[in-house]
């Protein structure tokens, strides 16, 4: 089964987002990454796609999500910049969000239905819990 892919609107532009469930952390192709701040991180290496990626820094991307209802939620979050992340149901992938950022945002893939339908169930209540 393949990952689902949402819209995302960074500045003006609309992006191809693939929610993955599998990745720890979230990526941003290069070419939209550099319109945003750096910060620096321990250096640390990561396989991905079948090659290993060497970060030492993050980006923090700023932007809009939808869900399957058309609902936009604002987000702010850390995502490491990548050459290309593929491509997914013929569409060519701009972000990776990954476990944490979903996670984060309450996000539940129903997959009973196609296409899947996408909820942020955190964002949408704007109910965040501390344990």
């Amino acid at each position: 089964m393949s990952r689902p892919v949402v819209d995302v609107e960074i500045g003006n532009k609309r992006l191809n987002a693939v929610l993955d469930t599998g990745s720890r952390r979230s990526y941003i192709r290069r070419e939209h990454a550099n319109e945003f701040p750096k910060a620096p991180v321990e250096p640390f290496g990561v396989m991905l796609g079948g090659k290993t990626f060497k970060f030492k820094e993050v980006r923090i991307v700023t932007g809009f999500v939808k869900d399957t209802e058309g609902r936009e939620y604002r987000f702010s979050e850390r995502f490491f910049e990548v050459e290309d992340l593929g491509e997914e149901n013929g569409k060519r992938i701009d972000l990776l969000l990954g476990a944490g950022i979903l996670e984060d945002w309450g996000t539940i893939i129903d997959e009973s239905v196609t296409p899947p339908r996408i909820d942020h169930r955190i964002l949408r209540k704007g109910e965040l819990v501390e344990l």
